[in-house]
């Protein structure tokens, strides 16, 4: 009778300590860095010097985190929710209309805020959503 509480307490004991061993697998924190630079495509690269010079970092996360626009982490791909309650997938014509006419489709939970005062050239454009599609 006494073997088998023991082994109920060494199962027990187990799987409290697989529990564990898996929380411990992340660090604890949802952002995540941004790749460096060098692990950038060229045009990835140019992108990113963009997102800081125009300012598009101000509003868009990078790393992950919470920001007054749509983050860019994870966006390339995915499916979002616009404003009215429909669904798009946001490859590279999504991300191009977002970035030309920014006020033609936009994201649920979010303020129609983004300017529309700047130009930019096809290859910076370009350049914008290589970087995006690079942050995964």
């Amino acid at each position: 009778m006494t073997r088998r509480p023991v082994a109920s307490l060494a199962a027990g004991a187990a799987v409290v300590m697989a529990l564990v061993g898996l929380a411990g697998c992340g660090d604890g924190d949802d952002a995540a860095a941004p790749p460096s630079t060098a692990e950038l495509s060229p045009a990835a690269r140019e992108g990113a010097t963009l997102a800081t010079d125009l300012g598009c970092n101000a509003c868009h996360s990078v790393d992950g985190g919470g920001s007054t626009g749509p983050g860019w982490v994870g966006l390339a791909g995915s499916e979002v929710e616009l404003e009215g309650g429909q669904t798009v997938v946001a490859d590279r014509a999504y991300l191009e209309q977002a970035i030309r006419d920014p006020r033609s489709q936009v994201r649920a939970g979010y303020a129609n805020i983004m300017p529309t005062t700047y130009e930019l050239t096809d290859d910076e454009v370009e350049a914008l959503i290589a970087y995006i599609e690079a942050l995964g």
